[in-house]
């Protein structure tokens, strides 16, 4: 099988708090998406009821949720899976959905090659602990792991460090390609380990402070230049990068839009979806 293109809901977190779940996953079976992998949304008790009922209303499967891994304060309470491993595992099964993943590494292990072995030990006992409920627990990078320690970039610590058999990683166009790496290379070399890939493009486009003269300091400037993209408008391969989705056996392909800056994430979205298909991947659909 191919890999199926889905939706991620993170660029419509804001429409979702505001408005609730119908108009998002409404419009994403509308362009021709089938898939939904929920971050920056809420999954819970009182959400839950409106996604099963939208899912089965609509035949949209939920292929990946967010979770974190433990509160990441006080203050803090949205479920993770230190607290809320069967609540969590047992909403999953509601939706079908075989896969968990946490965002981000926590803000301490940043930079700190010691602290790459404690989260790779969170993120495998995780996985452990979701393995008997049928869910794999994945890991979502992005480009802090790609710091060396000792000649070995982090994210291979990770890799090394956690069991294949219930930990996966979520690779990211965008932020390898930020992180100094070669998207393809990555999904060819984590075959098996990888069946969720996040396509995201890379665009490199002058801030309207600059354009307009508002500021002209280079080191300013450069630190606004990166951008997040639609798929096919920005400066990566995309078409090799499915390809090589395809190669490899990834199961889903979501397009994260972490923002869609001034632009509807509506139109945002669209403009990714068009494009897949326009490169002859409708039978991604």
């Amino acid at each position: 099988m191919k890999p199926l293109v889905a939706v991620q809901t993170i660029v419509f977190s804001q429409v979702v708090e505001q408005e609730g779940f119908e108009r998002v996953f409404h419009f994403i079976k509308d362009i021709g998406v089938n898939e939904v992998e929920l971050s920056k949304v809420p999954f819970n008790r009182d959400t839950m009821p409106t996604i099963r009922r939208l899912c089965r209303e609509l035949d949209l499967h939920v292929c990946c949720m967010n979770v974190s891994m433990e509160p990441s304060g006080p203050a803090d309470n949205a479920l993770n899976l230190r607290d809320n491993l069967e609540e969590v595992a047992g909403y999953a099964a509601e939706l079908d959905c075989r896969y968990l993943r946490v965002g981000m590494m926590p803000s301490w292990a940043f930079g700190k090659e010691e602290s790459h072995y404690k989260v790779a030990q969170m993120i495998n006992s995780c996985g452990m602990r979701l393995a008997p409920y049928g869910i794999k627990f994945y890991y979502h990078h992005h480009e802090f792991e790609f710091q060396k320690y000792g000649g070995k970039y982090g994210m291979e610590i990770l890799m090394e460090n956690t069991d294949p058999g219930c930990v996966g990683f979520e690779l990211d166009t965008h932020w390898l390609q930020f992180g100094g790496q070669n998207p393809v290379d990555w999904i060819k070399r984590m075959k098996g380990r990888a069946d969720l890939v996040h396509l995201k493009d890379y665009r490199i486009i002058m801030p309207r402070e600059g354009v307009e003269g508002i500021i002209s300091a280079p080191r300013e400037l450069r630190k606004k230049v990166v951008q997040f993209a639609e798929i096919g408008t920005g400066n990566l391969d995309m078409k090799a990068v499915i390809d090589a989705c395809i190669d490899t056996g990834v199961r889903y392909m979501p397009i994260e839009q972490d923002t869609s800056y001034e632009m509807s994430p509506f139109d945002s979205i669209r403009i990714s979806v068009e494009n897949i298909k326009a490169m002859g991947y409708e039978d991604c659909f």
